[in-house]
């Protein structure tokens, strides 16, 4: 596996990634991955991974991405959910 992280964006549309060492959660509209890179989460609509191979480190994933939001632990991942839910409840 190569040492070095590498993300490839393509129009929004197509996201390659490599070092990837675990998809944590998908749906279609929220993807959780960790890796040599800390942890990423994207967000988007309509997303699918296309590709996966774990024992190579990479993934690809179609459909519109709207955000990439890198966090180190997954304790910085919870806070930033527990935000998005306040702010959420905020503005209904």
């Amino acid at each position: 596996m190569d040492s070095k992280h590498r993300l490839v964006l393509d129009e929004r549309n197509l996201l390659a990634l490599n070092n990837v060492t675990n998809v944590d959660s998908f749906d279609e509209v929220h993807i959780e991955l960790s890796g040599s890179f800390g942890g990423l989460d994207i967000d988007g609509a309509d997303l699918k991974i296309s590709a996966l191979d774990l024992d190579a480190g990479t993934i690809s994933i179609g459909g519109r991405i709207n955000a990439l939001v890198y966090c180190q632990s997954r304790e910085e991942r919870k806070i930033r959910h527990r935000s998005k839910k306040a702010l959420s409840r905020l503005l209904k």
